[in-house]
């Protein structure tokens, strides 16, 4: 018995074959101690074995799609499967892109509303990706998109706001946030059409002024009606803030408003279509002063303390209290209303 597996031991050490069909040398089939000859044309190798440019079988790997198992395909002598394999997506050899998963057979970004950090993962209405997970649009997730675009509207009052609101997010946000100005005008951030953000998940707007002037606060407000709340002053006499089901929730007469007085709201909604986050402040009254406000509470109050403001929106009354006509840490900011 020592004897015979000695025998079999040293004829597999020297590179022979065992009789019986067992692999030699790489792998493939063989006849005899000899490789099978096979036809490139009419591959006729055992399962698992493909023939190769030298007429052997010797390649290890699928011949055609019948060869793999659960609905497989055989793409370059690899079983893959088509609606999750990146590099054959929907089809052999059909890659996606860099950064791109292959759902359910068609590559896609894992930066949207349906497909949030991974195949499949939607989102709930009203919440944004920020390319990883979904997070709801609420004051302590404003720095988990690392894109951030402060949108003009070319109103220099507007954009003076914007800019003011944008100031602090470098110091309060990671170092991965990063920040940049555009225009309302840039085709491919806003719809010159419709005024709807374009950039998609992982990417806030900053926007300053009201409905009128900024195109995709208009959109958002006013034609898409996805804020939580909205200006109204139907009589011209009152300035109300109302939500979607009609209520009024904080209002201040026009003869109110002064160089020293007025009301504003800060806002963060998602749109819907693109995924597109952004972040609103602008006064009921005219002058600019109420957005500057505004403005000015965010960076300065909201973003460095976003733990204590958990909700989606905020009205706040502001009044001049050192009577230097501009908002400031000396000045009165009252939260009038607030919610998801």
């Amino acid at each position: 018995m020592r004897t015979c597996v000695l025998l079999i031991v040293l004829a597999a050490a020297c590179g022979g074959h065992a009789t019986g069909g067992l692999g030699g040398g790489g792998g493939g089939g063989v006849d005899g101690g000899q490789p099978l000859p096979c036809d490139q044309a009419n591959d006729t190798c055992p399962t698992g074995m493909y023939c190769l440019p030298d007429g052997t079988c010797d390649g290890l790997g699928c011949k055609d799609d019948t060869d793999c198992t659960g609905g497989q395909s055989c793409c370059d002598h690899a079983c893959v499967d088509e609606t999750s394999d990146p590099d054959n997506c929907g089809g052999c050899g059909i890659g996606c892109g860099s950064g791109d998963s292959c759902c359910t057979g068609a590559c896609t970004m894992l930066n949207t509303l349906t497909d949030c950090g991974a195949c499949g993962n939607a989102c709930a209405a009203g919440d944004f990706c920020d390319g990883t997970q979904c997070n709801a649009p609420t004051y302590p997730n404003f720095c988990a998109n690392n894109q951030v675009y402060v949108i003009y509207d070319d109103i220099s009052a507007d954009d003076h706001a914007a800019d003011v609101m944008a100031s602090t997010i470098t110091a309060n946000c990671p170092p991965t946030v990063m920040v940049t100005t555009a225009s309302q005008t840039d085709a491919a951030l806003v719809d010159q059409s419709t005024g709807q953000p374009l950039a998609g998940g992982g990417v806030t707007y900053v926007l300053g002024g009201g409905p009128f002037p900024s195109m995709p606060l208009r959109w958002l407000e006013r034609t898409d009606e996805v804020t939580k709340i909205y200006f109204s002053a139907p009589d011209g006499v009152n300035f109300d803030w109302m939500n979607r089901t009609g209520d009024v929730v904080a209002t201040m007469p026009g003869s109110g408003c002064t160089v020293h007085a007025d009301q504003f709201i800060s806002e963060l909604v998602t749109d819907p279509m693109s995924g597109t986050l952004s972040l609103i402040g602008y006064g009921a009254c005219s002058g600019g002063q109420g957005t500057l406000a505004a403005a000015w509470y965010y960076a300065n109050v909201m973003l460095p303390n976003a733990a204590l403001y958990p909700d989606s929106w905020y009205i706040v009354g502001w009044a001049d209290s050192d009577n230097d006509s501009t908002p400031s840490a000396g000045d009165t900011y009252t939260i009038l209303a607030h919610g998801l």
